[in-house]
């Protein structure tokens, strides 16, 4: 069951506990946090990020309807349902004011139990339709954006390219037709690999995707898609090591997790400049029955404001690679929902100009593996 996080602004501490010990003996899980004015409501608000605020009007320092002012302007907050709970403004112009300054719900004191729970559930269920919309939007924006401009590009690229080799042909020597066939050659792999990124995704919001998960040798499926990748790699002089021990055995959905490895790995061979490396590896957390697997590049790294863009569909981010290689930032995203799906969490350490490590969780499967002689990749 979803827990929701819940703020409960009162100046008087008798009053948010008997609301929080209302909502505790309910149904639903709550986590809640307390301010005692709207100012240190604000503050709470735009770092926690609750689901929903129930705020007393009148307060010292700055009031609930002044709150709510500054919530409705910031960005991060404005969708929060606000709930006003008072005991004294209750009339009817005071209502007015509370709605028109985007509070969605009013509470008069003391509270009911019934009306609070009722309330309360009516506010969440709404947030929760608001966050779908808003991803829901998010998605169509993102897969309009890469089917008008960044599918269109690389088409466009192929188009010129392969008309110029056809016009100037006789006029070109061997060595410059074999510059424009590579040229082609990258183009359509990256447009290829960008479609294939897209058509898995659009399959994953419909639910096209069955999840089946299974023990897997972790070695070899790191080994598989190095063997994939490895011409990508070798154009740039770029040297992969698997260094997971052969011994491990992850739990999940092997093609799922090998969709993790191709963007990681091919991210990596990207972002990172001739005759460097990759690493990746894996180490266990026996306690938590996970293990956690990196993908570490001595590549440009990235800027710290721009990380906690990386797995976000409503966050458009995405870069060259260091020869000029093109991407949309939707295989990141692609993987984080790919790890949650197996039941782990993705997470990124870089440093600008000195390399990334991608790092990402797998259940730890307790089945061991038969050997099968002459199968094992080198």
């Amino acid at each position: 069951m979803k827990s929701y996080k819940i703020l409960v602004v009162d100046d008087q501490p008798d009053n948010a506990s008997r609301i929080m010990d209302i909502l505790t003996d309910g149904e639903k899980p709550y986590k809640f946090y307390q301010a005692l004015n709207g100012e240190v409501a604000y503050k709470v608000a735009e770092t926690r990020l609750p689901d929903l605020i129930i705020m007393d009007w009148e307060m010292p320092v700055m009031s609930g309807i002044e709150a709510i002012g500054l919530l409705k302007k910031n960005p991060k907050t404005m969708d929060i349902p606000v709930i006003m709970c008072t005991g004294k403004m209750t009339s009817s112009e005071n209502l007015q004011t509370a709605l028109e300054a985007g509070a969605v719900d009013f509470i008069r004191k003391p509270v009911d139990r019934l009306e609070l729970i009722s309330r309360t559930q009516s506010m969440l269920k709404l947030a929760d339709s608001l966050r779908e919309t808003k991803e829901l939007n998010a998605m169509k924006d993102k897969f309009f954006s890469i089917v008008a401009h960044d599918l269109k590009n690389p088409f466009n690229a192929l188009l010129n390219l392969s008309n110029m080799l056809i016009e100037y042909q006789d006029r070109m020597d061997s060595q410059k037709q074999q510059e424009y066939i590579q040229l082609i050659n990258q183009s359509a792999q990256n447009t290829y690999s960008l479609l294939e990124n897209l058509l898995t995704w659009s399959r994953s919001q419909l639910n096209k995707i069955s999840f089946n998960p299974e023990s897997f040798s972790l070695h070899d499926g790191v080994q598989g898609n190095i063997f994939i990748l490895q011409q990508l790699a070798e154009k740039k002089e770029i040297q992969i090591y698997n260094q997971v021990e052969k011994t491990i055995v992850a739990l999940g959905d092997s093609n799922m997790v090998n969709t993790i490895f191709r963007n990681l790995i091919s991210n990596a061979i990207k972002f990172t400049p001739s005759k460097g490396s990759i690493i990746i590896d894996c180490k266990q957390n026996p306690e938590e029955k996970m293990l956690e697997v990196s993908v570490s590049d001595t590549g440009v790294g990235i800027d710290p404001k721009n990380i906690e863009k990386l797995f976000r569909i409503d966050e458009s981010y995405s870069t060259s690679g260091t020869e000029n290689e093109e991407g949309t930032g939707l295989g990141l995203v692609l993987c984080k929902e790919f790890v949650e799906k197996n039941s782990g969490r993705i997470w990124v350490e870089s440093e600008v100009g000195k390399g990334t490590t991608f790092w990402f969780s797998l259940p730890i499967s307790e089945t061991e593996l038969p050997k099968l002689e002459g199968v094992e990749f080198l």
